[in-house]
């Protein structure tokens, strides 16, 4: 793999989606058996979507991670969406990773609970009192975090929020296969904010596929504004980002 630094922020390139993938896994379990040394459990943020699949597909046939001492929340879920819907966050992870590695618990965010705000607080207590650990996750088409759309809050004091989905974000669920048509796309989710996803001792950030590499440019090279929110991660000494050759394509050589 390659290896660059921008600003505070390490970025791997590797050559391969499924090289990325084991990339992070490995990264990934370092980072647990490092806290589970001293620690009896811990709290896990992971992403979920087609870009963390080569990951979630290496790390759960590792088998130097204790997941039963391993608790995972993620970080967005849309509003109103029932975790039988097929485009469901929570039906994701249940199906790629907590049905294939014996977990402590899984903490999946409620979209469809009322009143919303039980939920808010509810996950905003689990966050707290958890304390993640590590983080796994994306950059969306937008260079949205979760679904922190451009401007993205920097500077959010809460830990979750209901958000506004924007256009580019929603026809990038389309285009994902989750979604028939933009009408049938949901307008709003529930996110984690930025704050919250970069809390963690470690994030691994990883962002396969020519089709975020204008993101990731954007991200790198551009200024640190909320208007490309994942450039918030050059200002994060604690972050790692993964990138594939096609992902990191359209960034000037040096």
């Amino acid at each position: 793999m390659e290896h660059r630094t921008y600003d505070h922020l390490e970025v791997s390139t590797a050559e391969t989606d499924d090289e990325l993938g084991a990339a992070v896994a490995d990264a990934f379990a370092t980072a647990a058996r490092t806290e589970l040394e001293t620690k009896d459990s811990i709290a896990v943020i992971l992403a979920t979507g087609n870009s963390q699949l080569s990951f979630v597909r290496a790390v759960v046939k590792r088998q130097d991670i204790d997941w039963s001492r391993i608790t995972v929340l993620h970080m967005d879920e849309y509003f109103g969406m029932s975790q039988d819907h097929p485009a469901s966050f929570r039906r994701w992870m249940a199906e790629n990773l907590s049905s294939q590695v014996t977990l402590k618990a899984f903490e999946g965010v409620r979209g469809d609970h009322t009143p919303v705000e039980e939920e808010l607080q509810r996950y905003d207590r689990l966050l707290r009192d958890l304390d993640p650990e590590i983080c796994v996750m994306g950059i969306g088409e937008n260079g949205h975090l979760a679904f922190n759309d451009p401007p993205a809050d920097f500077q959010a004091v809460d830990l979750i929020r209901i958000v506004d989905m924007d256009e580019v974000s929603r026809r990038q669920q389309v285009g994902e296969g989750h979604f028939p048509s933009l009408d049938e796309t949901p307008r709003l989710a529930l996110s984690l904010t930025i704050p919250a996803l970069l809390k963690p001792r470690t994030v691994l950030v990883g962002v396969p596929e020519e089709r975020k590499a204008k993101a990731v440019k954007d991200a790198l090279e551009g200024p640190v504004d909320p208007q490309c929110p994942a450039s918030i991660l050059r200002t994060q000494a604690h972050v790692r980002l993964f990138l594939d050759r096609a992902s990191s394509s359209l960034l000037a050589s040096r």
